[in-house]
């Protein structure tokens, strides 16, 4: 994943570091602790994220707002892309 991270490429993500995977029908708004995302999984997220899209997420961004849902992930990432 390089550039921008788009919504299936961070489903795609999720899906490898979520304990029991990410379904392919999961929807954007749905809670991602109904996943399993927990706080171990998020400090994992966040480490491919930095990896793969060369980019930090400060603390600021570690919000469960920002990692409550998978639309709410992928608009942070399109800010953070910005450069917001």
């Amino acid at each position: 994943m390089s550039g921008p991270a788009t919504r299936d490429a961070l489903a795609a993500l999720l899906d490898e570091v979520l304990p029991g995977g990410l379904p392919p029908d999961w929807a954007d708004e749905r809670p991602l602790v109904e996943a399993g995302l927990d706080s171990v999984s998020v400090l994992t997220l966040v480490a491919e994220l930095e990896a793969r899209l060369d980019l930090r997420l400060d603390g600021a961004d570690l919000t469960r707002e920002n990692f409550g849902t998978l639309g709410a992930l992928t608009a942070l990432l399109a800010r953070r892309a910005e450069g917001e």
